[in-house]
């Protein structure tokens, strides 16, 4: 067994992918990582990273954590996470959701991969301690990268988020986009629609409702919901509340917000 470490093995020459470990792992636990993902990244292996990591809280179903960062060409970036209760699980299931997330780009896929058809349903969203023992675990600094609703739109499917905050291009407000139904919801203190004239998928845009921190933290609580997207009240600015992996909380906003409202972080 294994506590925290790195290692890095090679899978073909010249292809290597870098496997970092956190908590009480089986030894072998890099190689395995390698002998699953490596086929699928192909040339892109040796410029992307992957981590596995055991939760400590007690009480959790799923206390392994997967993902893997894919650099492809031309700046491009795919990722992929997943958690689940087995070691043999969390890596398989992670081998699916990065050949499901790779399918954004079918030419970075061998072409055996390009007609995979998965029929797995999307990650479930961490899963929340009691509230007793939940805390904000995580306070997130951003700086919301300048872009359209389609980028956005991209950003979101390719990084495999729950939600993405960026700053809207035309509108030059902060925005958060997450999925609704079929379509997708972009949420901002002030909504502005300008450069949200994105027809196909449809985009839904809301208010994000004023709130404290404590507030949007007991509606949390309440609702056992992956994401509370607020106005902050002591600021004005857009905030994130949500769940993570370990079961507590995280909490995202613009640097402006979250240094105005509680000091530096």
């Amino acid at each position: 067994m294994r506590t925290d470490g790195q290692v890095t093995l090679p899978f073909r020459p010249v292809t290597t992918l870098l496997v970092s470990t956190v908590g009480i792992l089986p030894t072998d636990a890099a190689a395995v990582m390698n002998e699953h993902l490596a086929p699928i990244l192909g040339p892109w292996a040796s410029q992307s990273r992957a981590r596995l990591t055991r939760l400590t809280e007690p009480g959790l179903r799923r206390p392994l954590v997967a993902q893997v960062d894919v650099q492809l060409a031309g700046g491009r970036r795919v990722r992929a996470q997943v958690a689940a209760e087995t070691m043999s699980d969390v890596v398989s299931l992670l081998a699916i959701r990065t050949i499901e997330q790779l399918h954004l780009f079918p030419g970075a896929l061998a072409e055996c991969l390009r007609e995979r058809v998965s029929t797995l349903l999307p990650p479930s969203p961490p899963e929340l301690l009691p509230p007793a023992v939940r805390r904000v675990a995580r306070h997130k600094i951003c700086h919301p990268e300048v872009m359209t609703a389609a980028e956005a739109v991209l950003a979101l499917e390719a990084m495999d988020y729950r939600f993405h905050l960026f700053r809207e291009r035309y509108s030059h407000q902060d925005s958060i986009i997450v999925h609704s139904g079929g379509g997708y919801r972009i949420v901002q203190a002030r909504p502005n629609p300008v450069g949200l004239q994105v027809p196909t998928p449809p985009i839904v845009l809301a208010t994000a409702e004023r709130r404290s921190v404590a507030a949007a933290t007991a509606r949390l609580d309440l609702t056992g919901e992956p994401v509370e997207i607020f106005t902050d009240k002591a600021t004005g600015r857009l905030a994130a509340l949500y769940a993570r992996y370990d079961g507590h909380y995280g909490l995202l906003g613009a640097q402006a917000a979250i240094r105005n409202a509680h000091g530096t972080w």
